[in-house]
């Protein structure tokens, strides 16, 4: 059952705390807004221009007065009709994003909050501090075009989802554990970890500790042993000097389906270009010209098809863990000093309503498995802590 969480509108979001009184508006920002605007009305017009026969009139094409030349793969009605569409409908998404903002206010004791949609008066709630259980860390996917992104979101918990106060907004994780420390130490509530297992609470003071030290403390160092019999959809090879955990297949979630479905739409207009190529040929007047673009398109077709079935692995080396996030040839590194991390837990990820693992740092905070079933990824948990532990 796809458990429900709070929404937040923006994706880069600070409350300061050092002062207060103090106040910040969760809102998508006009740089991320006007973009959207500009790209989407341009779809439109471009549209319009079109069915309009801005640039074509269709009594006097070639194919249809010499027949050895091919007529196009798509209707110029349909494509039209398509831009015209998708540009209203980005243009549409973007000034309801802005629109939709939540004003947080802060005193040091109560929060007060100014709601406002898209349609209907604004909604004001007041709630205070006491009322809230404690700072959640979580990370949450979103689709940004075919690309995923992660966006990590530290919010203060009430049992109300609704009356949840967003207190950091990211696409950066740099440095998120000291970020999630700073908003539990400074409204002195403790730390919470929705995972597979159930909710994790820290208190403030044992914040410091790393994974070894926490456990440790709680008497749970020996509730990891040494593994048991690795999955079978998880490869995993030891070496004198590595260890190496693989997932053997590709799973596939929402956002899988989501950029296949942009992957083919843009297949869909290269394959109409690539059928039509002697034709815009003539209409560019430079070969040359349009080969480069085709070249770039082609590849720029690999690249999201390499997206789609991208592949991560875990590499344990000199004390070190290492994340590899590989898409074709090129592989993309994230570093975790093994004494250095603070926990790893399989937590929930609401967007997909599936679980993902995640690695905390001092540093930064690492994503694994984002489509896995839930037993290979505590699997992959365990053997981690084992290996952090011993």
């Amino acid at each position: 059952m796809r458990r429900k969480l709070p929404r937040h509108l923006s994706y880069d979001y600070q409350l300061k705390l050092d002062e207060v009184p103090t106040k910040q508006a969760d809102r998508m920002p006009l740089k991320v807004v006007m973009p959207g605007i500009l790209l989407g009305l341009l779809m439109t017009v471009l549209g319009c221009l079109e069915l309009a026969g801005g640039m074509y009139d269709p009594d006097s094409l070639a194919y249809a007065l010499d027949p050895d030349i091919r007529p196009p793969l798509f209707s110029h009605t349909a494509v039209d009709a398509v831009f015209i569409i998708l540009g209203l409908g980005v243009v549409i998404g973007s000034v309801v994003s802005h629109i939709r903002y939540k004003k947080i206010f802060f005193n040091g004791k109560t929060f007060s909050v100014d709601l406002r949609g898209v349609f209907g008066e604004n909604e004001l709630f007041r709630e205070f501090l006491r009322n809230y259980s404690g700072v959640r860390l979580r990370m949450e996917f979103f689709q940004f075009g075919i690309l995923n992104k992660n966006k990590y979101i530290i919010e203060l918990v009430h049992r109300d989802p609704a009356k949840c106060i967003p207190l950091y907004i990211s696409t950066d994780g740099t440095g998120i554990y000291q970020i999630w420390y700073y908003y539990a130490k400074r409204l002195n509530v403790p730390t919470i970890l929705d995972t597979d297992e159930g909710t994790v609470v820290k208190e403030v003071s044992e914040l410091d500790k790393n994974l070894k030290e926490y456990l440790d403390d709680r008497g749970l160092d020996s509730v990891y042993e040494e593994e048991g019999k690795t999955p079978k959809d998880i490869t995993l090879i030891k070496k004198e000097d590595r260890t190496v955990i693989r997932g053997q297949k590709t799973f596939w979630d929402i956002f899988s389906l989501l950029g296949a479905f942009w992957l083919f739409f843009y297949l869909l207009v290269l394959a109409g270009a690539a059928y039509n190529y002697t034709r815009i040929v003539e209409m560019s007047g430079s070969p040359l010209l349009t080969a480069v673009f085709f070249v770039l398109a082609v590849l720029l077709a690999v690249f999201f098809i390499g997206l789609m079935f991208k592949k991560d692995k875990i590499v344990i080396k000199d004390g070190r863990l290492i994340m590899v996030h590989k898409i074709l040839f090129v592989s993309r590194k994230e570093y975790a000093e093994l004494n250095r991390i603070r926990d790893i837990q399989v937590v929930y990820n609401p967007a997909s309503d599936r679980y993902y693992l995640a690695v905390i740092t001092d540093d930064n905070m690492l994503a694994f498995g984002k489509s896995m079933p839930i037993e290979d990824l505590q699997w992959v948990r365990d053997f981690i802590i084992y290996t952090a532990i011993h």
